[in-house]
């Protein structure tokens, strides 16, 4: 509960960088999509706070790339990808890790000519590496699950590219003490440069066209 409050908390902040649009968005009228584009890569930073191996809290930080297929004005595929990683354990010298390669719809629900706010639901698997302490000692446990996450984020176009801003609500699973695999959840924040690739749409969607 604290992990989704804090989720609540974070989705504020791409909602208030949106302001302007919803307020300028006419969600009965056409929308502009001769700025959009069929694909789009982007890379950048991401950071992760979970509760890994059953730890409070824990920081990774490390790299994501992601790929966006735009099919319709509002609505898209991507799959993503992201490698996060801790220092290591002062107790077992060991660093903690998680690798997730994700993917599923994308829907854009409000955009403009510069900017459009982005909403995801992503699935998947997810390899998460930590030291697992047992008594006295530390072993080193990994797993490899289902995992899934939903967010929201915001996307800035900047003459030929543009930056995007997203955060998710990640859920994994790790090795416990017991040698048991337990859900873990986890808040991911990324920012991105996003470079767009392939022709560009001229259509506009009419008044009440879904």
């Amino acid at each position: 509960m604290s992990a989704l409050r804090f989720f609540i908390g974070l989705s504020i902040l791409p909602s208030l960088l949106a302001t302007p649009l919803l307020a300028q968005a006419d969600l009965n009228g056409p929308v502009p999509v001769a700025e959009g584009t069929p694909v789009d890569l982007a890379i950048g930073y991401s950071y992760v706070n979970t509760n890994l191996s059953g730890r409070p809290s824990v920081n990774l930080n490390g790299a994501e790339a992601s790929a966006l297929i735009d099919f319709h004005p509002r609505w898209g595929a991507i799959v993503d990808s992201s490698y996060v990683r801790a220092g290591r354990d002062p107790g077992s010298g060991h660093s903690s890790y998680v690798l997730s390669v994700l993917s599923g719809p994308v829907f854009v629900p409000a955009r403009n000519d510069n900017t459009r706010l982005l909403v995801r639901a992503l699935f998947g698997v997810s390899l998460v590496d930590s030291s697992v302490r047992v008594n006295q000692l530390y072993y080193r446990g990994w797993q490899s699950r289902f995992s899934w996450a939903i967010g929201t984020g915001v996307e800035r176009k900047l003459s030929r590219f543009a930056v995007r801003f997203n955060v998710d609500y990640l859920r994994t699973s790790f090795v416990s003490s017991a040698a048991v695999v337990q859900p873990q959840n986890g808040i991911r924040l990324s920012a991105s440069l996003v470079f767009r690739v392939g022709a560009r749409e001229t259509r506009h969607l009419a008044a009440g066209e879904p």
